[in-house]
């Protein structure tokens, strides 16, 4: 079996695949009437948030009263991690949440639900039914949005930011020479096992040969446990979202190597969740959620709105206290990749973070961040399979059924609809070959015969 090559232009920035003019595009319904979706179930409603970039839509919807327009009072919880904010809507603390792409997928195939129902035997019969739930995407708040970050360590052995590589080679060669010099697999943090980005991390080392089962220690480590591994020498770098990463680099405690934007363009990346048994009893809250979650990322995405989205989230019930602003200027298309030498390298990369539309080669209308593909839940769990995620040894049968079950499209269609917004056909699209840095396109309608391609799984 052949190793999945390591394709990319001598540029290297955009993985050979350039990217048209970004410019924003679909409706502007702020400027319209809201949508009547029916009586409202609920009107008091609690989401969950994580500080970071991807949280704004939900912030932008509150603080500009997107979610008020619809009829609903909601406050903005924010939780430590993505476990925390599970937990919550699970316990019925939370209506919904920000929350991972794959989450669904990861509790779903958690080798604890079976034992959940057990735990909850002296409960009410709605607090069991809460506890069976399955938590189900509602839909996309954003593509794209990591970065791959390494230390000290990395930087003095020579390893340097992607725009610094000159070819493929160099940069395939200095990373392997690291790794190899090293005496034991050095640790890697991310910030669940389910984040898009452990999958594109490990997609990406994999592609360049290094093993990530063998060749790292992968752990999940909480932003201050970050700090404090790359001070002690326990960690060498870190995959995560923005707002995080900007403040490592300007503390120069860290550099971005690479984006995984750059690994896969377009990838989903969080989401708008629920729980099924709540979204079967309020179905008309939920759309109306939707419809404001909706317009905020739209809102989020029209260039005149820019300089009005730093105040937002940077208030404290929103963005941890310390982190650093200059992540303003990654909406503006400028990412700082950072360097320890005290200089930066700033870098065009207008589709860091995709809320709603940007006119890419690889987003083309009706095509957009908010719709939820069931093919790229198919893409995450072939790597669930890859990596033996809960001892996932070979694709489940029945796959498409559950993906179904767990990002329901009814919802999202009534809402798309009221917003004039056309929906792609279909749930399952091919990914060509030039959106992902190996060149190897992905057809969902083959998950085993994809598996198959890697020479580097479990």
């Amino acid at each position: 079996m052949k190793r999945r090559r390591f394709l990319q232009s001598s540029a290297l920035s955009a993985a050979g695949f350039s990217i048209a003019a970004c410019t924003s595009q679909g409706s502007t319904h702020f400027t319209q009437p809201p949508a009547n979706f029916g009586q409202l179930e609920k009107i008091d409603l609690k989401i969950g948030i994580v500080s970071g970039l991807d949280c704004l839509p939900l912030v932008v919807a509150k603080e500009k009263g997107m979610f008020k327009k619809y009829g609903l009072n909601v406050t903005l919880v924010k939780q430590p991690n993505w476990d925390r904010v599970q937990q919550e809507l699970h316990g019925g603390k939370l209506d919904a949440t920000q929350t991972l792409f794959a989450m669904p997928l990861w509790e779903h195939f958690s080798n604890d639900r079976s034992k959940k129902s057990s735990r909850r035997s002296i409960q009410t019969d709605r607090q069991q039914d809460r506890g069976n739930a399955n938590t189900v995407g509602l839909m996309g708040l954003n593509l794209n949005g990591n970065s791959i970050s390494l230390g000290a360590a990395a930087w003095k052995s020579g390893l340097r930011p992607l725009p610094l590589y000159s070819t493929v080679r160099e940069l395939q060669n200095a990373y392997n020479k690291f790794l190899r010099e090293m005496k034991q697999p050095p640790g890697f943090a991310i910030s669940h096992p389910a984040a898009m980005a452990n999958y594109t991390t490990r997609y990406w080392l994999g592609t360049m040969g290094i093993d990530a089962e063998r060749d790292l220690r992968f752990q999940v480590l909480a932003p201050n446990e970050i700090i404090a591994g790359l001070d002690s020498g326990k960690v060498v770098g870190y995959a995560t979202d923005e707002l995080f990463n900007q403040q490592m680099i300007a503390d120069k405690k860290a550099f971005t190597a690479y984006l995984d934007r750059d690994i896969w363009h377009g990838h989903p990346e969080k989401i708008l969740a629920t729980l099924d048994t709540w979204l079967k009893d309020h179905p008309h809250t939920a759309r109306a959620m939707m419809a404001a979650v909706l317009e905020s990322c739209q809102y989020c995405e029209n260039e005149k709105n820019l300089a009005t989205l730093a105040p937002m989230l940077g208030k404290s019930e929103y963005t941890d206290a310390g982190t650093n602003k200059n992540w303003q200027q990654i909406l503006t298309g400028n990412y700082n990749y950072g360097g320890l030498d005290g200089k930066a390298q700033i870098d065009k990369v207008p589709d860091f973070q995709i809320f709603h539309f940007q006119a890419t080669k690889y987003l083309q209308q009706p095509n957009h961040a908010n719709f939820l593909w069931h093919s790229h839940a198919v893409w995450v769990l072939t790597q669930m399979v890859r990596w033996n995620q809960h001892n996932l040894g070979s694709y489940p049968d029945g796959a498409n059924i559950a993906i179904a079950k767990l990002y329901p499209t009814a919802a999202y269609a009534d809402v798309a609809k009221a917003f004039w917004l056309n929906m792609p056909r279909g749930q399952l699209k091919i990914e060509q070959p030039e959106v992902f840095i190996d060149r190897v396109a992905f057809n969902p309608n083959q998950p085993r015969e994809y598996l198959n391609g890697f020479e580097l799984r479990v």
